[in-house]
């Protein structure tokens, strides 16, 4: 083996905790220092506590309010998405049908399902220039923002059928 390359070796290393415990054990380095010990660990001693080393449990409580911000506006944003006074335009009708809509008085989400509510799918095909293909894209999209409509032919299923006695 050869002479010099072996680093010095301390017998009698002094070993210093944070929480002021003291000990002898054999090192390369002549002092340590350390965050935890037997003494004041959380295993050996049943207590809870928590050793923030660099920052680390900043760390985490802010991905924490970062995430909950995140979800917060994500609850917003579908809240707005499906609100009865978004606009016809944000449903991307087409110019067609959203000009006969405008010219009908129906500017918004919700007139459109009062319109479907009250009268089905005659009451909107009523409306001059607007029609089946336009009707069709109007309740798909209003689905894919998460309405419920209630279709007409759903709607005949549903209804109590009348049976004639004899």
């Amino acid at each position: 083996m050869k002479e010099g390359i072996q680093p010095k070796y301390f017998p009698n290393a002094k070993v210093t905790c944070s929480c002021g415990n003291t000990w002898t054990t054999g090192s390369t380095q002549e002092s340590i220092h350390t965050d935890v010990c037997y003494k004041c660990h959380p295993f050996f001693t049943g207590e809870q506590r928590i050793v923030d080393t660099e920052g680390q449990v900043d760390r985490f409580m802010k991905k924490l309010d970062v995430r909950a911000q995140r979800k917060q506006q994500d609850e917003e944003r579908k809240a707005a998405r499906m609100s009865p006074t978004v606009s016809i335009k944000d449903l991307n009708l087409g110019a067609r049908a959203e000009a006969a809509l405008d010219k009908a008085g129906i500017t918004t989400v919700g007139h459109i399902l009062d319109k479907l509510q009250q009268g089905g799918d005659a009451a909107m095909l009523a409306v001059e220039g607007f029609g089946r293909k336009s009707l069709a894209d109007a309740k798909k999209r209003l689905r894919s923002r998460g309405f419920d409509i209630v279709s007409e032919d759903a709607a005949q299923a549903e209804a109590p059928v009348e049976t004639a006695e004899a």
